[in-house]
């Protein structure tokens, strides 16, 4: 396919150069933009060239070189302009911390023994908090049995919330929490508030689908991000969980 690419470019440049039955006499700057075009298109689809530095969807006019610069000359500040462009794009830290807002007046309205699986409809199993955790970094497994792990933020301590799922029938069941689009937010200290991390964690109770043996028990987690200074001076958890336009608050610490 690339070849008959490269050859359609060539029959196209020969017919410029040639026309039908005659030589076209072509100006300096008329062959140099030929050339550029035709380079760039060999360059694009050479297997060879690093496509990155393409966009298709940008489209740029070819213009002729200019008299007061030379050939080292331009190309130097091409090198030393997409140097600059790619430093800009690599070196860019993520903002990873999570946001957290000011509250007050939010009262429990459940305890730590409280349903979540049975508040959602998933009757074949129940799942309960069992503890929490202040952590530099998660350790986990994906899918495929792969080691991975979520690291907290320069400054930030991770917040690990466990939970207890249970399959409460005789029979094998499948239990399906990611559907249900549950929300989970942390309140801490009675005065602020974040939603829980999204994680690609395969026991994160947010995307929790697994299938669990009759009468046997998984666990599940909730993540969030407290800054330091927070996580020393945790002295009240409070879990809000919103289902269908409904709220519950479960009491934690």
């Amino acid at each position: 396919m690339k070849r008959c690419f490269f050859a359609g470019c060539i029959i196209v440049l020969v017919f410029v150069f040639t026309g039908c039955t005659k030589t076209i006499e072509l100006t300096d700057d008329e062959n140099y933009i030929i050339a550029e075009y035709a380079a760039e298109l060999l360059l694009k689809y050479d297997r060879n060239t690093d496509m990155k530095y393409y966009n298709d969807t940008v489209t740029t006019e070819a213009t002729p070189l200019d008299a007061d610069k030379t050939t080292e000359e331009l190309t130097t500040e091409e090198v030393t302009e997409e140097s600059t462009t790619q430093e800009e794009v690599t070196t860019e830290e993520p903002k990873t911390e999570q946001q957290w807002t000011d509250v007050s007046g939010i009262t429990a309205n459940e305890t730590t023994d409280f349903d979540i699986a049975g508040y959602v409809g998933v009757d074949t199993a129940s799942i309960r908090y069992a503890y929490y955790m202040l952590l530099d970094k998660y350790p986990s497994y994906d899918q495929d049995g792969i080691y991975m792990e979520i690291v907290a933020p320069k400054g930030y301590k991770l917040l690990v919330l466990k939970f207890d799922v249970e399959n409460k029938t005789n029979d094998k069941q499948n239990i399906d929490m990611y559907s249900k689009d549950v929300e989970y937010s942390i309140i801490v200290n009675d005065s602020k508030k974040a939603n829980q991390m999204l994680t690609i964690l395969i026991d994160d109770l947010y995307t929790y689908q697994a299938t669990i043996d009759a009468s046997m028990r998984q666990e599940a987690v909730l993540l969030f991000q407290v800054s330091e200074s927070v996580a020393d001076k945790i002295s009240d958890l409070k879990l809000q969980i919103n289902y269908m336009n409904d709220s519950k608050v479960i009491q934690l610490q």
